[in-house]
């Protein structure tokens, strides 16, 4: 029989997880715009996004991950400015399907592209395709791709509440019982 060699498995310390700086998918297109940096950074940015809101189950939630204005990303990157009329499109259908306020900003001449620009348009079919295929808000900045919003399902009721909150919460209840318990045992 072999003899397995010894492995030694540690784990990482909180300090080495702080260190690496392990960010959260970003809750609204302002976060995306303050953290893309490339036209790369920005797709895998504006997935995360997608995943995120994916899990937003109230209007509230979803109004507030459009509300602020991104920075203008046009000087920051090539095809910044793409990702300017991007961020604009995505915030109008979102206020569209969900029947939220529009946000004041997706209005702004810097979100609206001066040349019109055709998402992989490497051969003639698929530039008909993504003309014929691009919704109006997208079409209405010169911008012609064939997108999916993200399927959210918002809930009746009550939103959910953080772990955070409900920890807070959880300290009350028990301070409060152990109160009442104390002067129970006194009175």
């Amino acid at each position: 029989m072999e003899k397995l060699p010894n492995l030694k498995i540690s784990f990482p310390t909180a300090s080495y997880l702080i260190a690496m700086k392990i960010d959260k998918r970003p809750n609204s297109l302002f976060e995306i715009a303050l953290r893309s940096d490339s036209k790369e950074r920005f797709g895998y940015e504006l997935a995360d996004f997608e995943h995120e809101i994916a899990r937003a189950t109230s209007r509230r939630e979803l109004s507030e991950a459009i509300r602020e204005e991104p920075q203008i990303l046009a000087n920051r990157f090539e095809g910044g400015a793409i990702a300017d009329t991007w961020l604009a499109t995505l915030a109008e259908l979102l206020a569209v399907h969900h029947d939220l306020e529009y946000p004041q900003w997706i209005w702004k001449a810097n979100r609206i592209l001066s040349e019109p620009y055709i998402h992989d348009a490497h051969s003639k079919k698929l530039k008909v395709w993504h003309l014929l295929k691009s919704a109006q808000a997208f079409s209405r900045r010169n911008c012609f791709v064939d997108y999916q919003l993200p399927l959210i399902l918002l809930r009746r009721g009550r939103p959910r509440k953080s772990e955070a909150h409900k920890r807070q919460m959880n300290r009350k209840r028990v301070a409060r019982h152990r109160a009442q318990q104390r002067v129970a045992e006194q009175g």
